[in-house]
């Protein structure tokens, strides 16, 4: 009897962790990733949780609808420039909204104010006037299939977030 439960215990230990478990997701070429995200329009750091690092490289994408995609880029050893996009990125949650009218020109990590790490995500933006804003933005993680990974060097493996943000209301 202790057998048959610990062994039905096992399977079904066996099955939540599969469930669970994440597989990197490939790195494809920029020119693959524009071709269904859009142009690449600028590039940042990811948010870290400390300072022995900037973070994994962020670009930022505006597709046809006006949706932006923040993505982890990554640089070959052969100095191509590659971003990972998982399966399941196309069916995934907004994570932010801009002011519509508003242009990201550019992206920056927001300072904490102490060398333990950097905040948020900031987008610079521009409106029609030519004013600059700054916005944080939050990101998402992927919660099925296979997730965008940082390479193990120098530090462990860890997921990366992805970054969908779409137009909300005009700014005022």
């Amino acid at each position: 009897m202790c057998a048959r439960r610990l062994l039905a215990i096992s399977v079904l230990l066996a099955a939540c962790s599969r469930e669970r478990a994440t597989t990197p997701a490939p790195w494809a070429l920029l020119a693959d990733l524009q071709r269904i995200y859009g142009p690449l329009i600028t590039a940042g750091n990811h948010p870290t949780p400390d300072q022995h690092g900037t973070g994994e490289r962020l670009g930022l994408f505006r597709d046809a609808s006006g949706r932006v995609w923040g993505l982890p880029l990554t640089i070959s050893k052969t100095g191509e420039i590659l971003g990972c996009a998982p399966t399941d990125l196309r069916n995934a949650q907004v994570t932010d909204t801009i002011p519509a009218g508003l242009t990201v020109v550019g992206a920056t990590n927001e300072p904490t104010g102490w060398r333990g790490g950097t905040g948020k995500l900031e987008l610079l933006l521009r409106d029609r006037g030519g004013e600059l804003h700054v916005q944080s933005v939050s990101g998402g993680e992927i919660a099925t299939g296979p997730v965008c990974q940082a390479p193990e060097l120098p530090g462990p493996p860890q997921k990366l977030q992805y970054y969908l943000i779409v137009p909300g209301p005009e700014a005022k």
